[in-house]
This record gives C-alpha cells, sequence and structure tokens, in this order.
C-alpha cells in the first residue's frame, strides 16, 4: 500500500511538473482579479482563455484538455496541481465572508471560499498569448453571467458534452475568427437597445 501511495504522489509531482503554463495563468487570473474567483470561476476563466486562443491560432494555450465537470469546464488535473500549489505556498484558500442585513440587524455570513495568491505569474506567454488573457480577464471582470453573452459558441460547446467527458477544441469555420476585440463596442449597442 505505501508504495503505490508514493506512485501517486510521484505522479502529482509530475503533472505539476508539466503544466508549467496553467499555473503561470492560475497566478495570472488570481492577480488580476483578487479574491474574486473560486474554483469553480477559476476554471472557466482557463477554460473561456485556452478556446479563445485556439480559435484564434489553433493551438491550445495550455498543456492539459478540459474535462466537463459538475460545475465548470475543468483543466484535467486540476485538484492535483492545485494541492501542489497549495503545498508549496504560490496560493492559499481563503473564507470569503459578507456582512448583510438580516431582520435589521448585521449578520456575518460566509459566501464561500476563494483563492488568493501573492506570487506573480511566470513570464512565460507570448505578447499575443497575453493579450487574450488579459481580454479574458477584461471582458468577463468577475461577473460570469457574461459568459453566454461574450463566448455563446464556447458555452454552447462546453454545456453539449456529457460530464466528465473530454471537451474537444472548437474549431470555427474557415475564415470566420471570434470578435471578442469589439466587446466595448458591443457593450455600448448593448445598453442602447436595452434602455
Amino acid at each position: 500500500m505505501q508504495g503505490k501511495f508514493r506512485e501517486s504522489l510521484e505522479l502529482v509531482n509530475d503533472i505539476y511538473e508539466k503544466t508549467p503554463r496553467l499555473r503561470s495563468a492560475i497566478l495570472f487570473f488570481l492577480n488580476r482579479l483578487p479574491e474574486k474567483l473560486n474554483r469553480s470561476a477559476l476554471c472557466k476563466y482557463l477554460y473561456y482563455a485556452d478556446g479563445h486562443f485556439y480559435q484564434k491560432s489553433g493551438y491550445p494555450l495550455f498543456e492539459v484538455p478540459f474535462l466537463h465537470g459538475e460545475d465548470a469546464p475543468e483543466p484535467l488535473f486540476i485538484n492535483e496541481i492545485f494541492h501542489k500549489m497549495i503545498q508549496k505556498g504560490e496560493l492559499e484558500i481563503v473564507p470569503f465572508v459578507k456582512t448583510v442585513a438580516h431582520e435589521g440587524k448585521p449578520i456575518t455570513v460566509l459566501q464561500g471560499m476563494v483563492l488568493r495568491t501573492r506570487q506573480q505569474p511566470a513570464d512565460i506567454f507570448t505578447r499575443e498569448e497575453k493579450k487574450v488573457l488579459t481580454s479574458i480577464a477584461l471582458t468577463l471582470a468577475g461577473d460570469l453571467s457574461l459568459e453566454t453573452r461574450y463566448f455563446p459558441q464556447l458555452y454552447q460547446h462546453y454545456t453539449g458534452t456529457g460530464l466528465y467527458e473530454l471537451i474537444p477544441h472548437m474549431v470555427f469555420p474557415k475564415g470566420r475568427r471570434p470578435h471578442l476585440s469589439f466587446k466595448a463596442w458591443a457593450r455600448k449597442i448593448f445598453r442602447l437597445m436595452w434602455q
């Protein structure tokens, strides 16, 4: 039994060492949106960054495929990567506490757990890759209700796969590209149409 446990720990170490781009993107998003991202929100940010970059360039941004999890698309082995990052002090899990009024009295309520880091990401991304990561962070800005507005194809592609199935990369028809660069203009039109 001890030998199998040791093999499992070696596998976790191996996964950690083989995913520097994914780990760097995790740190990038946690620094960009401090104390706003829980596990499922962070996984969605990673999924949309990887999917959007794949649509633009034809190859994935990260080293691992994504899996249809219960509450979000998640990178394969994400729990093992989180475990090792927490163990190495690269991130921590903190309670998200909020004060709300209940029957006229303020009470403190635990809203969940969020991920936090004080470590800067490794500078391993190209300029174009950083641009995609930044645009995803700015577009969603901590509000995942916008995911269906800005990434409808990626969202439908994710929800169309079965639970615990790998999510294959989605390719646009030849000559078509995603239009994330027009997000500010689209927001203005959306407000005009609906106000």
